[in-house]
This record gives structure tokens, C-alpha cells and sequence, in this order.
């Protein structure tokens, strides 16, 4: 597409592949149109995703996951950014926990944007943890909890609504589309799953994910 083509060619001459582009500006130029171009094709993405899950067209390639070696390598994914901002990363997965039925790519979609969020959110010194159990019922329960700057009450609803933005002075650090979060409920829901968010203002974010047992796969 055009936008690839955007992307590559800003990344051949921000990396100087050719050969030196003589002008540092230049450089810095088509490092800008690289970053620009990648925050455009995440833009679109999520409205096509999006799109298709409302259209009812978006359908799942199931098969049993292993949410541990999924939560390692989503983390692994995220630490960089994380190890930038100084926020501790932390990983409570069970080797016992069974499979689940469902789709890679929608599962790393979901924890990616939960843990891409939260460490974004959240200021130097502080935590994200991400952490699954089976349940008293035989549900899987997966938790992002953070210690960032949470939400309040009346602007959860604002964060939960496509295109939704709360304003605030870290916030205004990142950019972002505003679909992370509408996107990753909408991908749960479509696995039979709730989507539940707590948050207190200047204290922290939870996000519960919880699977029905139905998916569940005890012999995996």
C-alpha cells in the first residue's frame, strides 16, 4: 500500500541504508515521517478491526493457547518500552494454568494493548503487573493491574467509547487513537468473555479479563 511504501522508503534514509544522506536534518526528517506512518497504519488498523467486529465480519481462527508462553512474549514486546519509562514489569503466570480455546493473534492483540497502555500511563518508579488464575468456577481470569495514574469514575466511560481520550498532563506525552481500549473489549467479548475495568484517580488501573470454563481446555 502507499503507506507502506511511506514507511520503508523513511526507513531506508532515517538508517542511512544507501548511504549518507548528507544533511543531518534529513535524518531527522524522514525519522519524523517513519514515526508519523506507523502511528497512521496502527491508526487504521484498529479502525478496520474495529469495523469488522461491529459488521459482525470479524471471525475467530481458533486453537488451544498457551497464555503463559502468550504472556511472555507480549511482555517481552513491551519491556522495551516499559525499561524506558522506568516502570517495573512483572509476569504472574502459572506453568500449571490448562489451554484455552481461542485466537493467538486476538490474545496478543488484547494483552499487548492492555500492557502498552498501562506502562504508558504509568510514571517512573511505578508497576504493571499482568496475571492469570483458573477460578472457584473453572474460569480463566487474566489481570492487568498498574500503579499509573487511573482514571476517575465519571471518565471511564470517555476511555471506553471509540475515539475516546481522556485529557491529562501524561496523556498529553503519548500519542494515541483512542480505540486501545473499545478494540481489546470488543476482542473479548467476541471470545465469550467479560471485560471489567476498575480504576481510582492518582492510584492505579485494573483490568479483569474473565473466559468462560466452556473455554477452557483441561488437557492441554
Amino acid at each position: 500500500t502507499p503507506l507502506n511504501a511511506i514507511i520503508g522508503f523513511a526507513e531506508i534514509i532515517k538508517d542511512q541504508m544507501c548511504g549518507n544522506a548528507g544533511q543531518p536534518q534529513y535524518v531527522d526528517y524522514a525519522k519524523d515521517i517513519y514515526d508519523s506512518g506507523q502511528l497512521l497504519l496502527s491508526l487504521i488498523n484498529d479502525i478496520l478491526d474495529m469495523s469488522k467486529i461491529e459488521a459482525g465480519k470479524r471471525q475467530l481462527q481458533e486453537t488451544t493457547l498457551n497464555i503463559e508462553t502468550i504472556a511472555h512474549a507480549v511482555s517481552r514486546l513491551v519491556s522495551g518500552r516499559a525499561k524506558e519509562g522506568k516502570v517495573h514489569l512483572n509476569l504472574h503466570v502459572p506453568h500449571n494454568l490448562p489451554g484455552l480455546r481461542g485466537e493467538e493473534k486476538a490474545m496478543k492483540q488484547i494483552l499487548t494493548n492492555l500492557l502498552t497502555n498501562a506502562v504508558k500511563f504509568t510514571n517512573e518508579g511505578g508497576s504493571v503487573t499482568l496475571s492469570a488464575i483458573l477460578d472457584e468456577q473453572g474460569r480463566m481470569m487474566i489481570n492487568v493491574v498498574d500503579s499509573g495514574i487511573g482514571i476517575a469514575p465519571k471518565d471511564i466511560a470517555t476511555a471506553m467509547a471509540p475515539f475516546g481520550q481522556i485529557e491529562s498532563a501524561l496523556s498529553r506525552k503519548h500519542q494515541g487513537t483512542g480505540l486501545g481500549l473499545p478494540l481489546t473489549k470488543a476482542l473479548v467479548e467476541l471470545h465469550n468473555g467479560t471485560f471489567e475495568l476498575k480504576s481510582e484517580l492518582g492510584v492505579g488501573t485494573t483490568v479483569s479479563l474473565i473466559f468462560p470454563a466452556s473455554r477452557i481446555v483441561k488437557n492441554a
